[in-house]
């Protein structure tokens, strides 16, 4: 056995060695004091008998929770090298969290439910200590985590606005009344640097105490430009915060925390597939891409390119151009390899906005500042809980976009490919909620939750032609919005007898979202909301209402094993088309609803050393906002033509199945695995792309929704024993994550192949010290993250952008404590 051990440690540590030189509403606040995770020996896998949760917003052990729910310890999330959220959602089924549009874009998935268009509200919000987090959660470093629980299906019942998939909560560690404190320090391949320090100052005991953090990272970038020979997917973030805990009377306490964020990103990791050249009316030359001539086969279905009818729809009497017939469909995933893309940081490195004299310097990619305040506080009266908490975020966003992919500076239009937004987002959140005494047969909660957000801010082309020459454009007024938000919300529980539990959960949902439009100059006709005569702006209110109920039976068949039951229903909110003229009935589209039933089990083994999770749902969408087309009258100009909208004409459903296991099958040795399967398809419902593409069947009906693997997988293998005679422990592990197939759009035409992904690492530690050396991606595979359809900049032929992994990388981290 002893032999085994030291075998499986060994290889680990010399393939890691190999590789150095190979080259919701809020979730519940966090209180002053919060159930901490049962500290668990050296080498013991966290179980679901002790880990504490809040996903109902009560402290309860996982195992009593009926939800699916995928909960990591801080420690769990440093043995696993995760870091953020991408990090985090290999290692969980179900889950998606790709950062395809680099930081600065939220794309999450959670059981197939996604957000088809991205100007759509998304299905998944993030929660950090109880404060939303509407923007922005993807350069969340999660290095001071108490855990992270990740609570699949609807959550709208208790969590509110965008949870109608699921939600994520970040939990911090709090201060305390003991000196504590952690360093952490990494340094890996692609100049990746990471240093994070925390710090609990108990100033006064049991009366207040501060918890200071800061933390510092940058990475180098994997791809270069060769246009300037600068790396690509260059990413920085500084971060400083203070937690501080008062507790001046036994039944009061409150938590303020502040911090502040800053983000520097280059462009992110993505490159435009080329198009076949043409002469004389045939394909001289395929010129590496991946489209298909008309006629041909794509993914089991015919290409047949048709042109737009006199009322803007696909239509099979009318023949596309001819170039367009010729260039054909792109069909695939990318042929991408290698590590230069070129992209166009020139015209981007030193921009003047003409019109104020000021200079913004370089502006390629994300420059973003995120401040955040939260007060919580608690009031326990005769075993009655009162809870508020208050929280404002107000963030500034600066993006510069390549939006070519390739390097290209002017559309065949005379637009700019290039576009710099300066963007500005305040938002506020208030709760108030009393809870009823714990530990009885019938329990309750209520509250009431507000939320309000506004936005504005400014954008330019970048550059734009002044006769024959090319100077800087001008940054104009970018219509603005803002959201308002109230809801009631209860949850009732009755403990039936000793093992049979019923609960009730309910919110009533109002929300009024608002676009505030820019002046477009006079209207000369009655259009959409322009009045002739009348300045023309883009501009009005919708309100979206929604009761989302909650209904959980569960059975704990013994202490360590349950089995339960659900029906709930989610709802995000709709938005606008903002195309001047539009029909008043297109101005606005609706939001989505989902109905979801799940059954699941979890059960404990081996006195905690063993656990398995395992759940079924379906989810069933309606109102799914799809693009389609409309006819649009120009306010200014009285010329009539389509446009793409977003409207609601679909309907959806995901079903699959989940499992979670892991055991500490030898002292020394911890197993652990999951798998998800999702079946994510649309089942009614219209795309305007459908038709153009499929000869004027614009039906998406039986079509795979985006971004969802039906197959993941994770199996890891790790190793934590005594070294003999030298009072430390020498540990390792193994990760494999597997995803299957991703289509990029709802055609199912383009996608990402399959992966297999190896993750390494190993080392020694130990009570206050560890010494890790790790290897992400140790197969160096570079498949792609995903993708989207596109026009060529050049041509303005169909093709398509593919967002590049990250390659191998090699680090080493080495973290104190006391």
């Amino acid at each position: 056995m002893q032999l085994k051990r030291s075998v499986i440690l060994t290889s680990i540590a010399l393939l890691a060695a190999a590789n150095v030189h190979a080259q919701p509403a809020p979730a519940a606040p966090a209180a002053a004091k919060p159930a901490a995770t049962p500290a668990k020996a050296d080498g013991e896998p966290e179980s679901l008998t002790n880990i504490v949760v809040t996903a109902r917003r009560v402290d309860e052990k996982l195992i009593d929770v009926p939800r699916s729910i995928s909960a990591l310890s801080g420690r769990d999330l440093a043995e696993r090298s995760i870091t953020n959220l991408t990090d985090l959602a290999q290692f969980t089924p179900g889950l998606s969290y790709s950062p395809d549009l680099g930081r600065s874009s939220e794309r999450p998935v959670i059981r197939g439910i996604s957000a088809l268009r991205p100007e759509a509200p998304q299905p998944v919000s993030v929660f950090v200590d109880g404060v939303y987090v509407r923007d922005g959660a993807l350069s969340l470093m999660l290095d001071d985590a108490q855990r992270v629980e990740v609570i699949k299906g609807p959550q709208s019942a208790l969590y509110g606005r965008s949870t109608y998939a699921g939600a994520i909560n970040y939990i911090t560690n709090k201060p305390g009344n003991e000196l504590k404190g952690s360093l952490s320090l990494t340094t890996a391949q692609a100049n990746e640097q990471h240093m994070s320090a925390a710090v609990t100052l108990p100033i006064a005991k049991d009366l207040f105490s501060v918890r200071l953090k800061a933390k510092h990272f940058e990475y180098g970038g994997q791809y270069t430009n060769t246009q300037t020979g600068n790396k690509i997917g260059k990413e920085k973030t500084d971060y400083v915060g203070a937690v501080l805990s008062f507790t001046p009377i036994e039944s009061f306490d409150a938590l303020l925390q502040i911090d502040q964020s800053k983000d520097r990103d280059g462009f992110f990791n993505a490159t435009a597939r080329s198009v076949p050249t043409q002469a004389g009316g045939v394909v001289t030359s395929q010129n590496g891409s991946t489209n298909v001539a008309q006629g041909a086969t794509c993914n089991g279905r015919t290409i047949n390119i048709v042109g737009n009818n006199a009322g803007g729809l696909p239509d099979a009497t009318v023949p596309a151009a001819a170039a367009t017939r010729l260039n054909g469909w792109p069909c695939g995933a990318a042929v991408f390899s290698g590590t230069t893309v070129t992209r166009n940081e020139a015209d981007m490195a030193n921009y003047t906005d003409p019109a104020t004299g000021i200079n913004y310097g370089n502006i390629a990619g994300l420059d973003r500042k995120i401040d955040r305040v939260a007060l919580t506080m608690n009031f326990r009266v005769g075993g009655y809980t009162i809870t508020g908490q208050t929280a404002q975020t107000k963030q500034k966003t600066n993006l510069g976009a390549d939006q070519s992919y390739n390097g290209t500076r002017f559309a065949i239009t005379g637009a700019s490919w290039l576009s710099y937004n300066r963007d500005v987002l305040d938002y506020k959140s208030y709760e108030l909620r009393v809870a009823s005494p714990e530990g009885k047969a019938l329990e309750w909660m209520a509250g009431v939750f507000s939320y309000d957000e506004d936005s504005s801010g400014r954008a330019s082309g970048v550059i734009t032609r002044s006769g024959t020459a090319v100077v800087n454009d001008t940054l104009r007024n970018s219509p603005g919005g803002a959201v308002e938000a109230f809801a009631p919300f209860a949850r009732l529980q009755y403990q039936i007898d000793k093992q049979w539990r019923v609960s009730v959960e309910g919110r009533q949902n109002k929300e009024t979202v608002k676009v505030i439009g820019t002046p477009l100059g006079t209207a000369t006709v009655n259009a959409g909301t322009c009045v002739a005569g009348q300045v023309c702006s883009v501009s009005g209110s919708q309100t979206f209402k929604d009761f989302s109920p909650r209904i959980t039976t569960d059975y704990k068949f013994d202490a360590d094993t349950m089995f339960y039951g659900q029906y709930a229903t989610g709802f995000k909110s709709g938005g606008f088309n903002t195309t001047a003229g539009l029909p008043a009935a297109n101005f606005a589209y609706k939001g989505e609803k989902v109905k979801s039933f799940e059954a699941g089990m979890k059960t404990a083994f081996w006195n905690g050393k063993g656990s398995f999770t395992a759940a079924m749902f379906r989810n069933d969408i309606e109102d799914l906002q799809l693009s389609n087309i409309s006819t649009v009258v120009n306010p200014i100009t009285g010329a009539a033509t389509t446009t793409t909208i977003v409207n609601n004409v679909g309907k959806a459903r995901t079903e699959g199945f989940e499992f979670d296991a892991s055991a500490r099958v030898l002292p020394w040795l911890t197993l652990s695995g999951t798998y998800a399967y999702t079946d994510a398809k649309s089942i009614e419902g219209t795309e305007i792309t459908n038709g153009t593409v499929f000869g004027g069947n614009m039906s998406v009906a039986g079509f795979i929704l985006p971004r969802t693997p039906k197959h993941s997988a994770t199996g890891s293998l790790a190793v934590d024993t005594p070294l003999a005679g030298t009072g430390l422990r020498a540990f390792g592990r193994i990760d494999v994550l597997y995803q299957s197939r991703r289509y990029a759009e709802i055609q199912n035409m383009i996608w990402a192949d399959p992966y297999t992904r190896v993750n390494l690492s190993a080392g020694v530690k130990a009570k206050t010290w560890k010494l890790n050396i790790w290897v992400k991606n140790a197969t160096n595979d570079d498949t792609s993250l995903n993708g989207f359809r596109y026009l060529d900049p050049v041509t303005f032929r169909r093709t398509a952008v593919d967002f590049l992994p990250k390659l191998r990388q090699t680090g080493v981290t080495v973290d104190y404590s006391f």
